[in-house]
This record gives C-alpha cells, sequence and structure tokens, in this order.
C-alpha cells in the first residue's frame, strides 16, 4: 500500500530526519510536526523538501495537534526528550512526559477526529524488558519489573500509543535498541577524537542491543505499508552484542592507536543516575521481524560501524 500523507513528529531527529528523506523520494507528502517550526523548516527547507510541510504544535494540546492531522493516512511518532544525560528532577520529567503525555496528547487529538488516520506506528524502546546480563528478551517476553525509571517509562509510553487501537486505528510500536548512525556535528567531533576510540567503557560486559539507522528507517517503512502488522516489533539487529564488541568495532574501524578507557566511576561520576543507559542492558532478539521476513542490511556490528565513520 502506498501513503497518500504521513504525519511525523521527532521528524528532525537522528531517525525522523532520515525518513523524511526516504518518503520525499517515494512521492509521499509529509507533515512534520514539531516544536520549534521554523528550525524544522530550515532543515527541511521548501526548495529541496516541495512535498514536506512543517506544522508547530504546543506539547501536551491536543488542540494545536489536531490541525496537522487532517488528510493524513498514517502517522509516524519519534517525538521523545534525549535520555542520554545527567537526570536532575527537571531531566527525568521531560524524559518521561514527553513519552507519556506527549503520546496521550497525540492520541487524543486522534481519537477526536471525525477522519482519522488508518496508523499510528509509536517508537519504544528495549529498556520495556528492564535490563539483565543473563536473559534473551523477545516480544514473547514479560514485560521488566517495575521500579526502573526508563522501564516503567516505556511501559507508560507503549499503554499510551496502545489507546489508539481503541478507535480501530492500527498500531505498532517499535522497540528499538541503540541507533547506530553519525551526524555531522558527530563526525567533527569523531575527526578530532578517533586515535582514542575503542577503551572499554564500564564493565565492557554489558549487553547492546542495537540498530543501524538505516535499518531503523527500513523497519517504520515496512511497518508503514504492511497492514498486518499490529503490536510489538523489536527494532533491533539479529546479533546483539556486548559493549566490548562494540568498542573493538569502533577501533578497528577508526584505526584507533590509544584506547581510552571509561571506568564504570567515572561514567557514573559524570551522568548520575543517567549512566544506567551506557552501563545496563539488555540481551533483545527481533524474532516477529525475522519470521515475517525481514532481511537486514546491517546485522553485524563490525559492517555497520564501520558504514557509519566512513
Amino acid at each position: 500500500m502506498t501513503q497518500r500523507k504521513v504525519v511525523i513528529t521527532g521528524a528532525t531527529g537522528l531517525i525522523g530526519s532520515r525518513l523524511v528523506e526516504k518518503l520525499a523520494e517515494y512521492g509521499t507528502a509529509v507533515t512534520v510536526l514539531s516544536r520549534h517550526p521554523l528550525a524544522a523548516t530550515r532543515q527541511f527547507p521548501p526548495t529541496r523538501f516541495p512535498l514536506v510541510t512543517v506544522a508547530g504544535y504546543v506539547p501536551f494540546d491536543p488542540a494545536t495537534i489536531a490541525p496537522a492531522l487532517s488528510g493524513a493516512s498514517a502517522v509516524v511518532h519519534l517525538a521523545g526528550e534525549p535520555i542520554a544525560a545527567r537526570w536532575s528532577t527537571e531531566v527525568r520529567n521531560a524524559i518521561r512526559n514527553s513519552r507519556e503525555l506527549g503520546t496521550r496528547a497525540l492520541v487524543t487529538a486522534i481519537a477526536g477526529m471525525s477522519e482519522r488516520p488508518a496508523t499510528l506506528i509509536s517508537a519504544s524502546a528495549c529498556r520495556y524488558y528492564g535490563v539483565s546480563d543473563s536473559s534473551r528478551f523477545t516480544e514473547a517476553s514479560p514485560p521488566g519489573p517495575a521500579g526502573d525509571f526508563l522501564t516503567d517509562t516505556t511501559h507508560r509510553w507503549e499503554a499510551e500509543a496502545l489507546r489508539a487501537a481503541d478507535h480501530d486505528i492500527r498500531v505498532v510500536t517499535l522497540r528499538f535498541g541503540i541507533v547506530l548512525a553519525m551526524t555531522e556535528r558527530g563526525r567533527a567531533t569523531l575527526k578530532r577524537l578517533r586515535a582514542f576510540l575503542g577503551g572499554r567503557v564500564g564493565s565492557g560486559r554489558q549487553w547492546v542491543s542495537w540498530i543501524h539507522r538505516e535499518d531503523a528507517v527500513a523497519i517504520l517503512l515496512r511497518a508503514l505499508n504492511t497492514p498486518k502488522m499490529r503490536g510489538a516489533y523489536n527494532a533491533t539487529s539479529p546479533y546483539p552484542v556486548r559493549m566490548s564488541q562494540v568498542t573493538d568495532a569502533f577501533a578497528h574501524s577508526s584505526h584507533s592507536i590509544l584506547r581510552v578507557p571509561f571506568p564504570t566511576r567515572v561514567i557514573r561520576q559524570l551522568l548520575g543516575d543517567g549512566a544506567t543507559v551506557i552501563l545496563d542492558g539488555q540481551r533483545v532478539y527481533p524474532e516477529r521481524l525475522l519470521a515475517e521476513g525481514f532481511s537486514f542490511r546491517f546485522p553485524q556490528i563490525g559492517p555497520a560501524v564501520y558504514d557509519i565513520l566512513s
């Protein structure tokens, strides 16, 4: 099937920006729903993206979201505050509210429409399963135990998205792993630091469930255009790795000379409770995608890292 118009939140981010580019290539009309419409317009100028419209909205206000949804056949919800930061009370609230309340406002806006989009695809995260050094998680695994901030936030995030199903909307939640990609700013930083990459991060034993951005976008496109896809999917490589394998891949691809380690103690001093994003992991497998025939372009960590560093 072909989407006539797709509304995207979080469109200026790592995954969203590439999704906009791909949809534009395919001739699909896109509305970028952004809290910062001027910045979004600079990122997607009309001269380069004639099929892209930018619409502003007020966070958590369904009334300001609804106009942008008119005529849409699908909504892709990728918005959420970054989690790789030191978690002050303010940051914690922003992480939680951007996902829980932001999704609630979007679904409320959709529910109030007389002609609703047929599909809602919402980002989620592997932290849904909690953290573990030994367990193997698939979509059939139970949710992680309550009490962990990110796990609890992810449960609420998905619950808000699934409310759309009460209005006969096809809902797909994609539990993303760590997304591998490189921005222009990242390339500039890497150029200065590449000789020092590859040192151990924490114990190096923590599991990393990851995905290359191109595969993440391919999964989103598949979800948009495959009506039989419903419910939760793990959007991760079929080969999760230990953190030491990630850093080894960066060292090999960047020809690192001096591998500077980042001990657990230092990471905790820098990030506080936010260090859990780096120091704790889970081994997640994309069983549903594999069973349905999805083919990963970058299933292995080595070629994936080499590609983003090239």
